[in-house]
């Protein structure tokens, strides 16, 4: 924080009504506030803002154009200042769009010199603290990338020294559990290659995030099928430690699927679903037109741990499992709560 007395804070004071804005003017220059510009409509106040690059802002809530508070939204998006909302009322609701807006402090017209500079003060030092969580954030988002780099680095190397024992292995049953066990591992390796490029650590979008892993899988193994998706229109976002039980449980569905459901070149759909449901639980489904399950209802004909890794990662998401099957398809549908759930338009 600049001491007032010394090196003069540079604001920028929006307010359409010329009395109260020359009111402004004079408290903040009896104490001491350098005024770099004014503003009289909504739309100037951003142009202002970026303009000028003021150490603070005062803010009118109603003007022309677009009001105060979008305003602030708008400089908080485009160039984070401190904004000081001046407001001739003080209801709850008021309250609570001003802190929503990105404001850091409020104050009541008529407005006093000490006052003013009182809530200048809280303003920048609330937009300083909250400069300071950004960066801490910003540093813990590329320390949990990292990890995850690493982390998929390691199982890559894993799944080749499976695939180089497999290659070595002098029965086929061994053959074939060690290259199931590379492709388990080599999933494991996929979904944190997908976190380390996410945008963001601490908030997954979900349907893109499983779409990438189906087609990518669905190119690599069976590019002759016919693949369906049916997702939310609004984003939904859930933290990592949901978004990996999620791309496990489809890379293990969708991977059997492609293994045991369709005979070779038989023609076929699997689709991939994400609901929100009415219930606020959100709904993941993949489905196929193959042949069905086995009559002992395994989701691996051989050793049923398919089906074994899905229960298991349906209960880490305290979901629910069901399961239909005929000789027209399987579909399987995992019902759970997220606490980290949060839709957005």
């Amino acid at each position: 924080m600049k001491p007032i007395s010394h090196t003069p804070i540079r604001v920028l004071v929006a307010e359409d009504d010329p009395l109260i804005r020359r009111s402004l003017i004079r408290a903040a220059k009896s104490r001491g506030v350098s005024v770099v510009g004014e503003a009289t409509t909504g739309p100037e106040a951003v142009e202002q803002a970026l303009a000028l690059r003021p150490d603070a802002i005062l803010m009118d809530v109603e003007m022309p154009g677009f009001d105060g508070l979008e305003a602030t939204r708008q400089i908080q998006h485009l160039h984070p200042t401190p904004v000081v909302v001046v407001t001739a009322h003080d209801s709850p609701a008021l309250l609570q769009s001003i802190a929503e807006s990105g404001a850091g402090a409020h104050l009541l017209k008529p407005a006093n010199p000490a006052d003013l500079t009182s809530a200048i003060t809280i303003a920048m030092a609330r937009h300083a603290d909250l400069v300071q969580l950004r960066d801490l954030l910003k540093q813990k988002e590329c320390l949990v990338r990292e990890v995850y780099h690493r982390v998929a680095d390691q199982l890559g190397i894993a799944a080749t020294l499976i695939h180089l024992q497999a290659l070595r292995a002098p029965h086929p049953m061994t053959k074939d559990a060690l290259l199931a066990c590379e492709s388990r591992v080599r999933a494991m390796g996929r979904v944190h290659a997908a976190l380390q490029g996410a945008q963001t650590q601490t908030s997954i979008p979900l349907a893109p995030y499983l779409s990438g892993f189906v087609r990518e899988l669905i190119t690599g193994l069976r590019p002759d099928l016919n693949y369906q998706e049916c997702l939310p229109t609004r984003t939904v976002l859930v933290d990592s430690s949901i978004a990996v039980s999620c791309g496990l449980l489809v890379h293990e569905l969708v991977m059997n699927a492609l293994k045991h459901a369709f005979r070779p070149s038989q023609p076929g759909t699997l689709r991939l679903t994400l609901a929100l449901l009415a219930s606020g639980r959100l709904q993941l489904a993949v489905a196929d037109t193959g042949k069905g399950l086995p009559s002992q209802g395994s989701l691996d004909a051989s050793t049923g741990l398919g089906l074994m890794i899905v229960d298991t990662l349906t209960k880490d998401l305290k979901g629910t499992l069901s399961v239909s099957t005929s000789s027209s398809g399987t579909t399987f549908s995992i019902e759970f709560n997220s606490p980290s759930l949060r839709p957005t338009p």
